[in-house]
């Protein structure tokens, strides 16, 4: 059941010491929502620390790594924990244990899995991203640049710069209101969608050439090994965008792209076309995101991985 933002802030009211944190592998929606709400706090004069994975690079332009807390001080203790971007509290890995043991727990998400984890929970699964309802949250309140260029970049990220079907004519009016508090709108979307590293460049060959298609032509896959990043002196923060691309294939109704993050450690990505839920595939291996954007982690060989995925889309075919 969903709380109202007003309770959620006569909530968060008391709170002096409050972590902020996302879920496993931050993308840009999570990193945004995440440093935006921090700066907010802080604005307020709150102790507040940042509770991410490693995330990528290009989401340094947006964010102040000062607030991250050390993994050496995964023990503190907070007045209250606010998951943003995280549809079940499983995904916030390591981050978990803090949130277990602070008083006040709240959810704040737009994914239609979520599981409803905190003392207060607001989940709109209409929402473009999380980012826009945190824009929301703080529109009253007072927003900087620095808060609009997170959010900004958290909408412009999961929107795929305004493409995908989450995006309302709301979307648009809170990108038009953050882009009034001159923000450097242009350089997040090219840092974002068209700045690549090298290795970035040749992990996306390696990943298009072992493309295949399945299921007379309707699915496209492919994959990269441990071995594949490595030698492409890569790392897993830079293949995100490989779902995406493949996705784009002329008559491809489901992309899925796996990857080795550790040993017996699969990561995969689906994105899906009208009438083919990736959600509910992703469930079924714990997982969860939006009906036609979703992702999971998979605790086997990658070549088990993708049998065991294989075996549920033959069921949406």
């Amino acid at each position: 059941m969903n709380n109202t933002l007003e309770q959620i802030k006569k909530g968060l009211q008391y709170c002096n010491k409050v972590a902020v944190g996302g879920h496993l592998n931050p993308d840009g929606d999570a990193v945004g929502a995440c440093f935006a709400f921090a700066y907010a706090l802080q604005k307020e004069g709150k102790k507040v620390s940042v509770v991410l994975e490693d995330f990528s690079k290009k989401y340094d332009m947006i964010t102040d790594k000062k607030l991250l807390l050390p993994k050496e001080e995964y023990d503190s203790t907070f007045d209250a924990f606010v998951a943003l971007d995280c549809g079940d509290k499983e995904r916030l890995g390591k981050a978990k244990a803090i949130f277990d043991r602070t008083k006040l727990k709240i959810n704040i998400d737009h994914h239609v899995s979520n599981t409803y984890f905190g003392d207060y929970n607001y989940v709109d699964s209409d929402a473009s991203s999380t980012s826009e309802i945190i824009y929301r949250f703080l529109r009253e309140e007072g927003i900087n640049q620095q808060i609009a260029s997170a959010l900004y970049a958290g909408i412009l990220y999961d929107t795929a710069a305004f493409r995908h079907t989450c995006t309302s004519p709301m979307t648009m009016t809170a990108a038009a209101e953050l882009m009034t508090y001159s923000i450097p709108a242009n350089k997040i979307y090219t840092t974002f969608f068209d700045n690549r590293t090298f290795s970035e460049l040749k992990l996306l060959g390696k990943a298009f050439e072992k493309a295949e298609k399945y299921f007379d032509n309707n699915v496209i896959y492919t994959f990269l090994t441990q071995k594949d990043i490595e030698e492409c002196q890569g790392t897993s923060k830079e293949v995100d965008s490989v779902v995406n691309f493949i996705k784009g294939v002329e008559g491809i109704k489901i992309a899925c792209f796996i990857y080795e993050k550790g040993e017996k450690e699969v990561k995969a990505s689906f994105r899906g076309e009208d009438g083919f839920d990736v959600c509910k595939l992703a469930q079924q291996f714990g997982g969860g995101g939006h009906v036609k954007a979703a992702g999971c982690t998979i605790y086997s060989s990658i070549n088990q991985a993708w049998q065991e995925i294989q075996q549920k889309l033959a069921e949406l075919f």
